[in-house]
């Protein structure tokens, strides 16, 4: 084999390798979660119902003893929130316009993902974009420091 042939055929398996790879990496992949702004994020993919119970006594969860408190459950994909008027809401905490965590606002009873700018009530309704699609909204219920949360 020549040198020029030699050099041809390395540069054509290289640039094979490269679109090969190009190629996966633009491909969707069957393991990702879905954030198709359904506003049904449900937890985190999986298909079990969401019914929880967390003591809001001890740690990491004190923040929300506090009005205006919030923690986000990342195993499942829920922010938890204690309104000023000391009631619990629980939604989604990804933001149907991408994905991004987003947080609670006490002083104006809303969840923000400051990624975007996206705005949802206190009910997971959007309120200002660019997100077209509502938090999915979750049942709480609270009995003694025991906090449920559920579908």
């Amino acid at each position: 084999m020549e040198r020029k042939d030699f050099i041809e055929q390395i540069g054509l398996s290289s640039a094979s390798i490269l679109i090969f790879g190009c190629m996966q990496a633009c491909s969707k992949s069957e393991t990702t979660t879905n954030n198709n702004n359904s506003g049904n994020n449900n937890n985190t993919g999986n298909n079990k119902p969401i019914d929880f119970t967390i003591n809001i006594s001890v740690s990491p969860y004190t923040s929300l003893n506090t009005p205006g408190g919030f923690y986000v459950e990342s195993t499942t994909g829920i922010i938890i929130a204690r309104t000023l008027k000391n009631e619990f809401i629980a939604v989604s905490s990804a933001c149907t316009h991408q994905g991004v965590t987003v947080e609670f606002q006490s002083n104006a009873n809303r969840f923000f993902c400051a990624a975007h700018g996206s705005a949802f009530d206190a009910t997971g309704a959007v309120t200002n974009g660019p997100a077209t699609a509502a938090l999915k909204q979750y049942k709480t219920s609270l009995s003694g420091a025991n906090l449920r949360v559920f579908a």
